[in-house]
């Protein structure tokens, strides 16, 4: 994981705090009590995956292959998507086990952010991210980890490899020194759990999106009269202010995109975080939404506010869904065959495994069942030959 800069997480603003208030907002799901020791898996690959953890091997490392791999009989009715073991040209076995397995060499503590999270670079020189556990409610580090899996099962391959990881905390504690949120971390026994994302060597750029590309994402010219895509609060105090009288801004006809396939890469955004419930994408500057390099291709940065919202749907994020009538039908597919079974298997081979609880699985249930409402909807309306525009 990487930022300009400081090379802190993503500002934050107030967002998790207000929420709590209004919608209810929970924290994640805390590891049990079996995750206090490090996990043993079945015989498989990687043996030693888990050595920096307290020993034992991995039965999917990554998932499988590179193409992916299905284990045990499929689920009824399951059809067989394509899945990457892969961000980009690099490949997450490697990385993961040097994650899960290399001596913590130096920390440095993160700039900016609610919370607190740490700079990392390993004994072979890896350099990872940390974002422990902490009593912050607008962050959660599992649902970092449970968007790397998510990620890798709809084969998009956009969120940097990551692992969870027990990290002792006198090897943090210096860099963390007397910042205040010091207080909220959650310290047992002098360790200290958490989601390690690797650092992506790239250079990372905050997209910029020129006026009026929200039409990329459109088949008909309707918009709503307030832009979603901007920090939630502000969002709020916007759609509060409407009268009768508003009327939808005019935006201008769609300029071409830097890159040939960007509005697809939006359009897999927006159903990525709808899945995940992330609220926190948008906001000043596109923090959260950046490019490998300038021009390059985007990545999904940040996905911690994911599934902390304690409801399966809001307003927010279904207005955001809304603004998208164009998909690529690869993703869409493999949104339609996901199999829970599949992603529950790799959620629960995580070190510090469980990840997500009972409710947070059936909450994304739902908006993955709405999501495909809404796509079937615009199928009838539209044709595949509209809405299946990549």
């Amino acid at each position: 994981m990487r930022l300009d800069g400081d090379g802190s997480a993503a500002t934050w603003t107030h967002f998790g705090l207000v929420l709590t208030l209004l919608t209810g907002l929970g924290g994640c799901c805390a590891p049990g009590d079996d995750a206090k020791t490090a996990r043993v898996h079945d015989a498989g690959t990687d043996a030693g995956l888990e050595s920096g953890l307290g020993g034992g091997s991995d039965a999917g490392l990554d998932g499988g292959s590179d193409g992916g791999s299905d284990a045990g009989t499929p689920d009824a009715g399951y059809v067989r998507v394509r899945r990457t073991g892969r961000f980009f040209e690099h490949r997450d076995r490697p990385i993961r086990s040097d994650l899960a397995n290399q001596g913590v060499a130096t920390v440095e503590r993160g700039h900016g952010g609610r919370s607190l999270g740490f700079k990392i670079t390993l004994a072979d020189g890896t350099r990872a991210y940390f974002k422990p556990s902490q009593s912050f409610t607008g962050m959660s580090w599992q649902a970092e980890l449970a968007a790397f899996h998510l990620d890798r099962e709809l084969g998009l391959g956009r969120v940097a490899p990551s692992i969870g990881r027990r990290i002792d905390w006198s090897a943090i504690e210096p860099a963390a020194g007397d910042d205040r949120r010091v207080s909220e971390l959650n310290v047992v026994d002098g360790q200290l759990d958490g989601a390690l994302i690797w650092w992506v060597p790239e250079r990372l750029r905050a997209v910029e999106l020129p006026n009026g590309w929200q039409r990329w994402l459109r088949i008909d010219d309707a918009l709503p009269a307030v832009s979603p895509f901007q920090r939630p609060l502000a969002y709020r105090e916007r759609i509060a202010a409407l009268t009768d009288e508003t009327e939808a801004p005019t935006v201008p006809s769609a300029p071409d995109p830097d890159r040939p396939d960007r509005p697809a890469e939006l359009s897999d955004l927006m159903v990525f975080d709808y899945l995940i419930h992330n609220g926190d994408r948008w906001g000043t500057n596109n923090t959260n939404i950046r490019t490998l390099e300038t021009g390059g291709p985007l990545m999904y940065l940040d996905n911690a506010a994911g599934f902390t919202m304690r409801r399966a749907r809001t307003h927010l994020m279904d207005t955001r869904l809304a603004q998208v009538q164009r998909f690529r039908r690869s993703t869409i597919d493999a949104v339609r065959h996901f199999s829970m079974r599949r992603f529950q298997a790799r959620l629960e081979r995580d070190p510090l495994a469980p990840l997500l609880d009972e409710a947070q699985l059936e909450n994304f249930e739902v908006r993955r069942a709405y999501l495909l409402d809404y796509v079937d909807g615009l199928l009838e309306r539209f044709g595949q030959a509209q809405v299946y525009a990549w």
